[in-house]
């Protein structure tokens, strides 16, 4: 069996083409796994900033928490002192209506 010419061509022409489909896809993988890991980084960096903006929320929102406690404090505090300044004033109208 003689190889010519003929029959290397189709051959040398499948090898070469062959070799050239493997660069393409090996370059089509590599640049969507860099797409993939490049997508990956920008996740986790808006996570990141996502979590320290809930952080900063949830401390605003501890210090909110705390304020409203104390005013509701003072709250009971000035409804106390005004009870007890009603109950003397109408026990010193009493006194100047019994005199």
């Amino acid at each position: 069996m003689q190889l010519d010419m003929e029959m290397l061509t189709p051959i040398l022409i499948a090898l070469i083409g062959a070799g050239g489909l493997w660069k393409f896809l090996e370059l089509k993988a590599k640049q969507s796994h860099e797409r993939m890991m490049q997508d990956k980084d920008d996740r986790a960096e808006f996570n990141d900033t996502l979590r320290a903006q809930v952080d900063k929320l949830a401390e605003k929102l501890d210090a909110v928490t705390a304020e409203n406690q104390n005013l509701l404090r003072e709250m009971a505090e000035l409804k106390s002192q005004l009870a007890a300044a009603q109950t003397t004033i109408q026990h010193l109208e009493r006194a100047l209506m019994n005199r």
